[in-house]
């Protein structure tokens, strides 16, 4: 059997979105001819994530080599790391390759690393992001003589979504990409739009799409009638959500004004604060307070029963076609969604991604079309309730495709 090294600075029993990917594949890998084996930080019980750590471990504890802390780097720390940020912030300077939650990783663990305990393995997968992740796994393969592959789950150098935007870094991003990329034996990415957009700068690199995926089973058909449930949104008001939460409330309003029949909203914001005021704003400003409620976020069991009780369920991304990052972005709760009994409505794009797997399974739509998202709520939303394309997105299924990959790799 194989075996191939994950370089992860996030990994299980860390409850973060970037411990998950391989946190749940990886317990497919042998039935595929792979033993995983993985390099990660310690991850401090009461430290300044402030998350559970409640994520099962999927392999063998043996095979985990944790080295340094997440989120106490090495090179920036206390209050020097404060002054340089805020000297970063006020030039609008957001670089997708300085990370400094986890800045000097890569050093650490060229200082710790016992490359001895390392000397068998087949490949070695570097995750994007954070960025240390990838240069440690360069080094590794430099230092055993064995490839490593470019796992990229967030495009590196072409986001513009936060209020300052990353463009002022963006040519110091561009550089680092090309560098570091051009140095793997293949890339990983999670979206085809994410694949085509680095095929054009890498058409040399072998590219494979593996989906984030499932790792629940699909739920029993149940009926849902209308006027006891709601639609429902779990996650993050980032600024290009607010936009298609606006859209979508405006929507829910004429409907509303125009039926006996009430449509609500629930949704439950893992913040930021300041974007929670301004969704609130946005209901207030349309008067629709008696219909959406803006709550705090909660536990998982709360917001999966919450699911399972809604007649559709929202996925809010950016509204601009232009936008190409975003538009190549699938939020990896919409694989979640797809295998949920509500069908799924997406304020996107209907050129998105998103709606490239809502089509192709079958369970629900995307759009930024008022007469379309109002004709979806009232009623044909009942047309979409999936179909056996709902297993090609689980978790085996990926681990599968990946593995076969590093194969391709291997005997290149």
């Amino acid at each position: 059997m194989k075996k191939v090294l994950i370089v992860s600075y996030y990994f299980p029993p860390i409850n973060v979105i970037a411990a998950k990917r391989y946190g749940t594949m990886c317990k497919y890998f042998e039935a595929y001819g792979y033993e995983p084996f993985v390099l990660t930080t310690k991850h401090n019980h009461n430290g300044w994530l402030n998350v559970k750590m409640d994520l099962e471990v999927p392999v063998d504890r043996k095979h985990i080599i944790e080295i340094g802390k997440a989120g106490s780097n090495n090179l920036v720390n206390g209050l020097v790391g404060k002054i340089i940020l805020d000297i970063l912030e006020k030039k609008k300077y957001t670089s997708r390759t300085l990370d400094f939650g986890s800045l000097g990783w890569y050093e650490c663990i060229k200082d710790n690393i016992d490359l001895n305990k390392l000397r068998d393995m087949d490949i070695i997968i570097g995750t994007f992001p954070p960025m240390e992740d990838l240069f440690a796994a360069l080094y590794l393969s430099k230092r055993l003589s064995i490839p490593f592959i470019a796992d990229i789950r967030d495009l590196i150098s072409d986001y513009t979504e936060t209020e300052k935007g990353y463009k002022p870094a963006s040519k110091l991003d561009r550089m680092v990409e090309k560098y570091i990329i051009s140095k793997a034996k293949g890339i990983i990415t999670v979206t085809p739009g994410f694949r085509d957009i680095l095929k054009k700068r890498f058409p040399d690199k072998k590219c494979k799409v593996v989906f984030n995926g499932w790792d629940i089973p699909p739920q029993k058909k149940r009926e849902t009638k209308l006027n006891k449930s709601y639609l429902f949104y779990a996650g993050s008001l980032y600024l290009h959500r607010l936009e298609s939460l606006e859209l979508l409330i405006k929507c829910i309003k004429k409907i509303n004004e125009s039926s006996e029949r009430k449509i609500f909203f629930l949704i439950r914001s893992l913040g930021p604060k300041e974007l929670d005021v301004k969704a609130k704003k946005i209901v207030c400003q349309e008067k629709m307070q008696e219909y959406v409620s803006i709550r705090e976020a909660a536990s998982e069991d709360i917001i999966r029963k919450e699911q399972e009780n809604a007649f559709i369920n929202v996925v809010l991304s950016s509204i601009h076609e232009e936008d190409s990052s975003l538009m190549t972005t699938i939020p990896g709760k919409v694989y979640e969604l797809i295998t949920n009994n509500a069908p799924v409505l997406a304020i996107a794009p209907d050129k998105s991604d998103t709606a490239k797997i809502l089509r192709y399974t079958e369970k629900g739509i995307a759009s930024v079309s008022e007469k379309v998202i109002m004709e979806y709520i009232s009623g044909d939303y009942e047309k979409y309730t999936g179909n056996s394309r709902i297993l090609y997105f689980s978790r085996n299924r990926q681990a599968e495709r990946l593995c076969k990959f590093m194969d391709k790799v291997l005997r290149k």
